[in-house]
């Protein structure tokens, strides 16, 4: 084990990711792909023809139109545990992001959209996978890499590749954890919050009812709202949260606006249902002439079962790497996690802060210690 892990290559993978940062697959939310950077299609295609030079069969899937997984299998020699190294290819926009698609080196980090979110972990995939060919290495159980679309909106790739059943006995994520152990996830739930109001002429309001004013005068109940989410705590994730993330109303300056919609998320605990909060919020909110309909958007919280093997084999792993902190946590954000129908872990390179900036970046060093764990893990369980 330990010279495979001598034999990653700093300069292999750095390179790899450039390339896959350079194959763009900018998720188009829901619509079809419209462009040349939209869609997975890409770097699907570079993953199939990667892994096949390597001895891998892989399945590239069109499971929606423009959409696209790869699928990729290195079988084993004896029938030992199977384990599948996942992550999204989609990434977010570029708009605003000069040099997005160009994988930029200095100062040991590669800069670029979806460098860390999650292009990273996909380049130490195959890193895995060049350092097992190189040393003709062959695992008692199957080794698989998946690479999955829409993570970024509906998780759609996930849903149709775990859709006949697990593909493997465990799933590692390499979401950008910064090299941290997290067995849960929470989910998430968007909801439209509607103000009903009466337009009239801007010079006498008082002959109408101006539906932003009393938007803004139900937005102190969200913090009310928030301050009881703070008493809910999940043991790895810590407290629930609610977002308003965009506030529209009104027409023009000189028209009392008659309506108003506040669009907010919140971040679900596992056990939690999405229908639960319009109810919650009733219950903190003035009454008044507003309504709140079902979620247009969720996705599911995700905690692996305690005491599973996969966390002993993930920590292990990242012990032997020289991982400072291998204790288990939580991931804040949302993820494929519950949709793969296997036991999952997350663990990456990379850090939410950097993910979605105008200036996504990922140290290299951590992609190097990211591939030894990934690698170390293989071996616990499927060698």
């Amino acid at each position: 084990m330990a010279r495979c892990v001598e034999q990653i290559d700093r300069d292999r993978l750095t390179k790899t990711l450039c390339e896959l940062i350079e194959h763009p697959s900018v998720n188009p939310f829901g619509e079809a792909p419209r462009g040349a950077e939209e869609g997975e299609r890409r770097v699907a295609a570079y993953l199939r023809d990667r892994l096949t030079a390597l001895g891998w069969t892989c399945d590239v899937d069109e499971y929606a139109p423009g959409r696209h997984n790869a699928l990729a299998r290195l079988p084993g020699a004896s029938g030992g545990r199977s384990l599948m190294f996942a992550g999204h290819m989609d990434t977010v926009e570029t708009t605003g992001y000069p040099q997005a698609l160009t994988g930029v080196v200095g100062d040991g980090r590669v800069h670029g959209r979806g460098a860390c979110d999650m292009k990273a972990a996909l380049a130490c995939y195959l890193e895995v996978a060049e350092v097992l060919a190189e040393r003709s290495i062959s695992l008692a159980g199957d080794l698989l890499i998946a690479g999955v679309g829409d993570e970024e909106y509906r998780q759609e790739g996930a849903k149709a590749l775990g859709a006949s059943g697990p593909r493997a006995d465990a799933v590692i994520i390499g979401e950008p954890t910064e090299l941290t152990l997290c067995l849960a996830t929470k989910g998430l739930a968007a909801y439209d919050l509607r103000v009903a109001g009466v337009a009239t002429h801007g010079s006498v309001p008082q002959h109408g009812a101006n539906a932003i004013l009393t938007a803004a005068r139900l937005l102190g109940g969200f913090e009310d709202y928030q301050r009881t989410l703070d008493r809910r705590r999940h043991p790895l994730l810590g407290p629930a949260t609610v977002n308003v993330g965009v506030i529209e109303g009104g027409t023009k300056p000189n028209i009392v606006p008659s309506e108003c919609r506040v669009q907010f998320s919140r971040r679900l605990l596992p056990g939690e249902s999405p229908a639960d909060v319009p109810v919650e919020l009733a219950a903190v909110l003035e009454r008044g002439t507003w309504s709140i309909g079902e979620a247009w958007w969720t996705v599911d919280a995700y905690e692996l079962p305690h005491g599973h093997w996969l966390a002993e084999a993930l920590r292990t792993a990242a012990r032997l790497s020289g991982v400072p902190d291998c204790e288990p946590h939580g991931f804040p954000a949302s993820s494929d996690a519950a949709y793969f129908g296997s036991p999952v872990a997350l663990f990456g390179p990379g850090s939410l802060a950097q993910a979605h900036s105008l200036d996504e970046w990922v140290s290299v060093d951590d992609m190097v210690t990211a591939t030894a764990v990934y690698l170390r893990t293989a071996f616990l369980t499927a060698g």
